[in-house]
């Protein structure tokens, strides 16, 4: 099952990679690109929130998932909130 996880992580984190890397090229799929890096920064987020309200149930170790799942929040809101307001290279020109 870890390893399931491990490979879904993986998977997701190559995808904001080479999103990442489109949206800031002169490609005309740049902005696409950006809009869907977006749309899955904010996913993430979303998430987040959904996982710090779950780790309110009682159980060990909760402190650390809620600390955790306010930090991923904040870390993918910033970078959903970065990706939207740089520039590309072609809105450069």
């Amino acid at each position: 099952m870890s390893i399931l996880v491990f490979i879904v992580l993986a998977i997701f984190l190559f995808g904001l990679i080479v999103l990442s890397i489109v949206s800031g090229g002169s490609s005309p799929f740049a902005p696409l690109a950006k809009w869907l890096l977006v749309l899955f920064l904010g996913l993430a987020a979303m998430f987040c929130i959904y996982g710090f309200m779950a780790s309110f149930e009682p159980g060990q170790n909760a402190l650390a998932f809620r600390i955790g799942y306010g930090i991923g929040f904040f870390v993918f809101t910033g970078l959903a909130a970065w990706t939207l307001v740089r520039r590309s290279a072609a809105e450069k020109r």
